[in-house]
């Protein structure tokens, strides 16, 4: 399929279609995701994109002879209206009108649906597979992906530099988290364990990459032995010549790992493969090699998130040192001529130079959003040089930003006034306000997952017939990626009991489209209470604010605070200015200490 023009998504599909039809199948199924499981993706990776225009980090495409689909959650709802030709792509929305759904309403009898299997999950097979079934149409597994057969300039595979994260900022040696995961394997009656998201490989090994944007990570594979050895499986081009690693940790071929699983299924020996991380494609090797996987939860996933002691005190460490940068931008937005001389890229440009001064510092944590006024409204809005808009007065700009630092990873979105606000505008923050703060102090028992205190950061805006449609938290790595699982407090929150040591975000929001956009952010850590509650039977836990940086005073309406909310917001900004103050010049330290005013 090479030679023929490229003239855009509407020659892609045409292009697809036609190698479709050509292979025998009506259609494809498209998940924006890698053989990893990653959110983020590498140039090489991103087919959603290349064919559809939409460039979310979550999105499914469906293509049939007549018609082509888009699915994105609640962060896209207006990027991929924006972005994606209508006359091509119907758009939908992921939770209300689901790709299964669609397919119900679409798919004829006798059709033939392709999909790569290393894209997808089990769960998510079987849900089409159904859908198929009942449409008496057929799933078929296909050989290669077909939209790469048509992506005649597609880049290839990254080949970052691979470097270690020394025991100063892990904690743990990598032989010890070896030995840990290993003795979970044990535990199991098992073998091996499968494993293929980066950054499990990245935490277990102790090491860093380049591979991903915005995500130190190195694409690979890797096979667990229950003693502690390793059989890595990466493209020994990106290990530098003095890279040193440890006799039980075996580097093989990234593309033999396929081989690999063949072999140890036909060996007969028991292997674990999460089947929420691990794609089908690879439960199919070991299934057809003889001896089916034991499905059972990745240990490493959780072990990853419940970070240590040197963790702990690393991610404080960097969100002092965030705070001080964040403070400098704000203090230089506070004083800025409104007059259009400077737009969303240059506050881009400016939080990337102030953290950018930090040794520590390796780069943004996520592509920055800075949305003036409407484009604040888009959830995860994207600067680009052709339309960043100028910043003028009498609306609000939303920031959300952070960096990944040797020592942690910061994630913050602060939302200003610029000019003065109208009265809905102080109002909505103030709901976001209260709603940011109830998740901030509530207490809650052992065994409590994100699912069961979503609704305290929501309830200020549904008193006021208000909601925002993404969740309210995610969890946060170590120098990792800055999602992360398994936890997360959503209203379809993920089964995971929140537990000591686990970092995940605090943002709600209130979105006004065409208008403006609000969130507040801060990161939080999970902690056993200082204080036993009295009269109380079970051990509590609760959150210990990690972001220092203050909250617009300018946005809120006193007399919707309670007193106890007051107290909360005067006690924060005491800490945010004692804590940042000692490394602040006077002039910021004098602009810190009236921004952090009691209410």
């Amino acid at each position: 399929m090479t030679g023929e023009p490229d003239r855009g998504p509407a020659e892609r599909l045409a292009r697809l279609r036609r190698l479709l039809q050509r292979d025998g199948l009506d259609g494809l199924w498209l998940p924006r995701t890698d053989p990893h499981g990653s959110e983020y993706l590498p140039p090489h990776e991103e087919r959603v994109a290349w064919l559809s225009g939409f460039t979310g980090s979550a999105a499914v495409v469906l293509v049939l002879p007549d018609r082509a689909a888009v699915f994105t959650d609640g962060r896209y709802t207006l990027q991929v209206r924006e972005e994606v030709d209508p006359r091509l792509f119907e758009t939908c929305h992921l939770g209300r009108e689901p790709p299964a759904k669609w397919l119900a309403r679409h798919l004829q009898p006798g059709q033939r649906l392709g999909y790569d299997p290393y894209l997808v999950t089990k769960a998510e097979r079987e849900r089409i597979e159904r859908v198929c079934r009942r449409r008496g149409a057929d799933l078929v597994a296909v050989r290669r992906n077909p939209v790469d057969a048509v992506w005649t300039d597609r880049p290839p595979p990254p080949v970052g530099r691979v470097t270690p994260h020394e025991l100063v900022h892990a904690g743990r040696t990598a032989r010890e988290k070896r030995r840990e995961i290993g003795r979970a394997i044990a535990e199991l009656d098992a073998e091996w364990l499968v494993l293929t998201a980066t950054d499990a490989i990245c935490w277990l090994l102790n090491l860093r990459g380049s591979d991903i944007p915005f995500n130190p990570v190195i694409l690979s594979f890797a096979l667990l032995h229950r003693d502690g050895r390793c059989r890595w499986f990466v493209d020994a081009r990106k290990l530098p010549a003095d890279l040193r690693l440890e006799e039980e940790v075996l580097v093989e071929p990234y593309e033999t790992f396929g081989a690999a699983l063949d072999a140890l299924a036909r060996g007969g020996e028991a292997v674990i493969a999460d089947p929420r991380l691990v794609r089908a494609g690879f439960l199919d090797r070991l299934t057809a090699g003889g001896r089916p996987p034991l499905e059972e939860e990745d240990p490493v996933i959780l072990a990853k998130a419940r970070k240590n002691p040197v963790e702990m005190e690393g991610a404080r460490r960097a969100h002092r040192r965030d705070g001080v940068a964040v403070v400098r931008v704000l203090k230089w937005l506070d004083e800025l001529p409104l007059d259009g001389s400077v737009t969303e890229l240059d506050v881009v440009r400016r939080l990337e130079a102030e953290r950018s001064r930090d040794p520590l510092y390796r780069g943004p944590s996520f592509e920055t959003i800075a949305g003036h006024g409407p484009n604040g409204a888009v959830v995860h809005y994207r600067v680009t040089a052709d339309r960043a808009r100028p910043l003028t007065g009498e609306t609000l700009l939303l920031m959300d930003s952070g960096g990944h630092y040797l020592d942690g990873t910061t994630d913050i979105t602060r939302t200003v006034a610029l000019g003065r606000p109208a009265a809905a505008m102080r109002e909505h923050f103030t709901r976001v306000l209260k709603g940011h703060i109830a998740l901030a102090t509530v207490r809650f028992p052992e065994g409590t997952g994100g699912a069961q205190l979503d609704s305290l950061a929501r309830l200020p805006l549904w008193e006021a017939g208000l909601d925002y449609d993404h969740g309210t938290g995610h969890g946060v790595g170590s120098y990792l990626c800055v999602h992360e699982g398994p936890p997360r407090i959503a209203k379809t929150g993920s089964a995971v009991a929140l537990e000591p040591g686990m970092i995940l975000s605090n943002e709600p929001g209130c979105y006004r489209p065409g208008a403006y956009g609000i969130r507040i952010e801060n990161l939080l850590l999970v902690r056993p209470c200082a204080e036993r509650t009295e009269g109380g039977d079970r051990p509590l836990l609760e959150f210990e604010t990690l972001t220092l940086a203050p909250i617009d005073r300018r946005l809120i309406l006193p007399g919707l605070l309670t007193a106890g909310e007051r107290a909360w917001l005067d006690a924060y900004h005491r800490r945010v200015r004692e804590s940042l103050s000692p490394a602040l010049d006077a002039e910021h330290r004098a602009w810190l200490e009236a921004a952090c005013a009691p209410l």
